[in-house]
């Protein structure tokens, strides 16, 4: 495969399909066909953006959670 046929390959992805494959990694339900198509795409900016902000609600989430749990046991 050339470089112009690779570059024609390369598809501009939009944010919320990059949020629903992180999610999918993340979980790790991600098909391997996704995750190549994730990979050629280009840039890993974006899918690093997105899954700093996954981690991050997940944490505050979890966070939250045993607050809550440890405020109604007491």
């Amino acid at each position: 495969m050339t470089i112009e046929e690779k570059s024609k390959t390369k598809q501009k992805v939009g944010w919320a399909q990059i949020f629903l494959s992180v999610c999918s990694a993340f979980f790790g339900v991600q098909s391997d066909k996704n995750r190549q198509a994730d990979f050629s795409s280009g840039s890993f900016w974006p899918y690093l953006i997105i899954g700093l902000v996954v981690v991050a609600i997940f944490i505050i989430s979890l966070l939250f959670a045993v607050k809550l749990i440890l405020y109604l046991a007491l």
